[in-house]
């Protein structure tokens, strides 16, 4: 594994908040194309070159620049790419949705811009999501691209019908500053993270087709709230009596811990993520009181969703702020216990259970976790920023990772998987019938000239704050191979 902390001017020194891959995109010189969203209210659009295009021009930077989005009037804290089309959503700190799609053709860039400037995409807004009452930290898409989950500090999560552009729920069940979101890639239920020290579980129990929805009808439901869970631990002195000092004082005893870190975590932002198959939805801000090294990342198992974390990633140094499974699953593949090494694929490897990636980013680091290898970590990446991370996206064959912090700066680590990446798994007929949406929205564009959206006066909250790094030389970045 490489990792390059890539140098160019991203969002104006400002912080970069968030950042996502396109997993739709095609272009004839490969590569891979991505958003960010930072601190200048800005979203931008890039391309990640391959590995032939570096090697053949070594100069050039690691990622190309594409396009500017500049409707914000606030820090964009969060960029969605929809799953089956290039659709991208963007929120932040002025309460605002905005749903994104490329123009085709007759939506070119204005012919008086001069060509040393000229973006080589052009985007326009589609929808304006108005409704939250405040900063909006995080985003999900549903698997089908229809509906959209918000999570806002106003503390509640919304649900959006993304091509009706209306509100279609609020859930108001947190007590504090919802931080994070994730829909299950099967549609079944979606995953909220606050700083109440909570996670909840909500089933989604209306109907899959917008238009089936009536106003006023709950579209999901509470199905599990998680603050604590019972521990065995070592009895203190005090609960010692003279009968059982010598017979019973080393049985340990059960008490209750908090799952997750409080309010006072430094953080604006607790991403959870659920893997591509559904099965394993991983957590953020864990924290185990009984390790010198309490922070965690907590794993739910799909049927435990109601039940105590099947899993704890534990050996952090920092809290943990955000997750990302890889978007495909790869090939099984064993690991040698003797030596620790990944085995040659074999023939028959690909009958057993193929193998998923997740990456887990504290503020000061990011480990990487195989599921053939238990709950061990495979990798170990830090020293990369100044500041702490904020987000990770994986590009569709798992074979980049990139990492933003609020220093500004993106890094890019390029891994050599010892197995294939199968095809990501997609529902066919809702890939269909965006499809068929995306062809009837170039009909429009076409016949109409302008902008179809429509805008209205946001107010501009204040800028964020820019963490500064006085003139220091950057550090090095530090690759570990296994914690």
């Amino acid at each position: 594994m490489k990792v390059k902390t890539v140098l160019v001017n991203w969002h104006d020194k400002l912080p970069i908040f968030s950042v996502d891959f396109d997993h739709s995109y095609t272009d004839s010189r490969g590569g891979w194309r991505f958003a960010t969203g930072g601190g200048d209210n800005n979203v931008r659009i890039w391309r990640l070159r391959t590995q032939k295009e570096r090697e053949a021009d070594p100069h050039q930077p690691m990622v190309e620049f594409l396009a500017s989005l500049n409707r914000h009037t606030a820090p964009v804290n969060v960029v969605r790419f929809a799953p089956c089309s290039s659709k991208l959503a963007s929120a932040g700190d002025d309460g605002v949705i905005i749903i994104w799609r490329q123009t085709e053709g007759g939506d070119q860039p204005p012919a008086n811009l001069d060509d040393q400037f000229a973006e080589p995409e052009t985007w326009r807004p589609l929808a304006l999501l108005r409704g939250s009452l405040a900063d909006i930290c995080d985003l999900a898409w549903s698997p089908d691209g229809r509906f959209l989950v918000s999570a806002s500090v106003d503390n509640t999560a919304r649900i959006w019908d993304a091509s009706e552009a209306r509100c279609v729920q609020v859930l108001a069940d947190h007590s504090h500053y919802l931080q994070g979101v994730a829909w299950d890639p099967l549609g079944e239920f979606i995953a909220t993270q606050s700083s109440d020290r909570s996670l909840r579980v909500y089933k989604w129990v209306g109907p899959r087709d917008p238009r089936e929805i009536k106003p006023g009808t709950d579209v999901v439901a509470l199905g599990a709230s998680h603050y604590s869970m019972a521990v065995l631990a070592e009895p203190k002195e005090d609960e010692h009596s003279d009968a059982n000092m010598d017979t019973e004082d080393s049985a340990p005893v059960q008490r209750t811990q908090r799952l997750f870190h409080d309010d006072n975590l430094a953080s604006f932002f607790r991403r959870p993520s659920i893997s591509p198959d559904g099965r394993l939805l991983a957590t953020a801000a864990g924290v185990q009181r009984d390790r010198a090294a309490r922070n965690v990342c907590y794993v739910w198992a799909r049927d435990g969703l109601a039940g105590p974390p099947a899993l704890s990633l534990a050996g952090h140094q920092k809290p943990v702020v955000a997750t990302r499974w890889a978007p495909c699953e790869f090939s099984a593949i064993g690991l040698d216990a003797n030596n620790g090494e990944w085995l040659a694929p074999t023939a028959g490897a690909d009958k057993g259970s193929p193998r998923m990636m997740l990456a887990v980013g504290s503020q000061g680091a990011v480990a990487l976790y195989d599921t053939s290898v238990a709950g061990r970590a495979v990798g170990l990446v830090g020293g990369l920023h100044y500041a702490a991370i904020t987000d990770l996206a994986w590009t569709a064959d798992g074979s980049h990772l990139v990492i933003t912090s609020i220093d500004g700066f993106a890094s890019v680590a390029s891994l050599d998987q010892p197995s294939a990446a199968l095809e990501m798994r997609r529902r066919t007929a809702d890939c269909e019938e965006d499809a068929i949406m995306r062809t009837q929205d170039n009909i429009n564009s076409n016949s109409n000239s302008g902008n179809s959206s429509t805008e209205a006066a946001v107010p501009t909250p204040a800028q964020a704050s820019v963490p500064g790094a006085r003139g220091k030389k950057r550090l090095a970045p530090t690759f570990v191979s296994t914690l």
